[in-house]
């Protein structure tokens, strides 16, 4: 079954997350092996920064194009260029946004490496977000093997760097991030050279890729801003209610569970194009032969993750844990891992939405799935502790899961009958 679900776009979309997860990991690796933990501390600082801004980029300009990129107004190389000069206003925003942050800490005083660090990054955001704008056009095209290739030398090029100034002692937080804005500069200034007819560039096709982008933009910014704070609201109810401790031995949990990440992200990296092209292609009828197979594959993928964490997940936490304080939650492991792999059910129902342009059903669901978890978490860590807040964030899951598909199916069975009303219309 999994050969028939599997293709060669899937493989290649999962080699793209490993070679962009792999690259991440050892760049931590190798600021910690070489720089120390105050160095380490603040890249991380500065990655919640540039992962915030590409995450508001991937929201309000790619995703928007890639549902809307064979809409009959202008050319696809008119669209495309359209958001490109998108995506650069963006990038020149978030430089001056960052400018001035390094400016109020100036005058606050704050640390000078932390200013430095500020400053940097205001200056490598704009290669940055290209090479995230370039990866996720080749996506949106189901060139998987191009957005491999960009990555790959990016990856290549970031760990050769970091690796040589780590060598020669010269690697330091501010090193750290000149070496990634050099890392994505490069391939992708070569990417664009590659691609250039793709974009035509002209300011008149700005105000349709714009309306474009607000459309659905502002839907899903909602959404992501509202999974966010799903999130981190476990955190904090946690330490409100059990202790720091109990929310420490959560954490560690929450990055085993991570391990599942560069699964989800490389599937739904291709989920998303292949059910908007289904959609645009073959109507109600194939966007839904779609979405199953889509289910199918997420539904295997995750399941087999969730039998191996019920199998060595709390051997694996020991291992990266050392501790006592870390031992016996095995079926809490478990129990997240099953809440884990049942979340992206829902997204694929909602990228099924999306395509739909219904995306604001799909956001409603999202912050209902939110308040239920909240009060869920609420209620039950107090009872059952961290064991507690496991199944009620499963059973938020599992509404919001359920949610999200009979929203999707009452949206699908709409179009199913104005269509074969139209039909009907036709041959009458």
């Amino acid at each position: 079954m999994v050969g028939t679900l599997v293709s060669r776009q899937h493989i290649l979309s999962l080699a793209d997350q490993g070679v962009v997860s792999a690259t991440s990991f050892l760049t931590t690796l190798l600021i910690a092996r070489w720089s120390g933990s105050i160095q380490l501390g603040l890249y991380a600082l500065g990655l919640t920064i540039l992962l915030t801004i590409v995450g508001l980029q991937e929201n309000l300009i790619l995703v928007p194009y890639q549902v809307h990129r064979s809409l009959p107004t202008g050319t696809q190389s008119e669209r495309a260029g359209g958001f490109l000069i998108l995506s650069l206003l963006f990038s020149a925003s978030a430089m001056l946004l960052l400018c001035l942050v390094a400016l109020g800490l100036y005058a606050w005083p704050a640390n000078s490496e932390t200013i430095g660090m500020t400053l940097v990054i205001a200056g490598i955001v704009p290669f940055a977000l290209a090479r995230e704008f370039a990866r996720r056009i080749a996506m949106a095209r189901l060139e998987m093997g191009e957005a491999l290739l960009l990555d790959l030398s990016v990856a290549a090029l970031q760990l050769l760097i970091l690796g040589w100034l780590g060598i020669s002692d010269r690697l330091s937080v501010v090193a750290a991030w000149i070496a990634l804005g050099v890392a994505c500069a490069t391939p992708t200034f070569i990417w664009f050279c590659y691609r250039r007819a793709n974009f035509t560039l002209g300011i008149t096709h700005v105000p349709m890729a714009l309306d474009q982008t607000w459309r659905l933009g502002k839907w899903l910014l909602v959404g992501r801003i509202t999974s966010q704070l799903q999130g981190y609201a476990i955190y904090w109810l946690s330490v409100a209610i059990a202790g720091a401790a109990v929310t420490g031995v959560y954490a560690a949990c929450m990055s085993v569970i991570g391990f599942s990440n560069p699964l989800i992200i490389g599937l739904t990296n291709i989920f998303l194009p292949k059910t908007v092209l289904a959609w645009e292609q073959a109507g109600a009828r194939g966007l839904w032969q779609q979405t199953i197979r889509n289910t199918a594959l997420m539904a295997v993928a995750m399941t087999a993750f969730s039998v191996a964490t019920f199998f060595v997940g709390e051997r694996v936490m020991l291992f990266l844990y050392r501790g006592s304080e870390f031992a016996g939650y095995g079926q809490t492991l478990f129990v997240l891992a099953l809440a884990t792999s049942i979340a992206p059910l829902a997204t694929v129902a909602s990228f099924s939405l999306t395509a739909m342009h219904r995306a604001q059903a799909a956001v409603w669901v999202i912050v209902g799935d939110a308040a239920l978890t909240v009060l869920l978490v609420w209620l039950l860590i107090t009872n059952l502790g961290l064991l507690g807040a496991a199944y009620a964030l499963l059973i938020a899951n599992i509404a919001g899961t359920l949610a999200c598909w009979l929203v999707y199916l009452y949206y699908l069975r709409r179009e199913f009958w104005r269509r074969n009303r139209d039909s009907w219309k036709i041959a009458t």
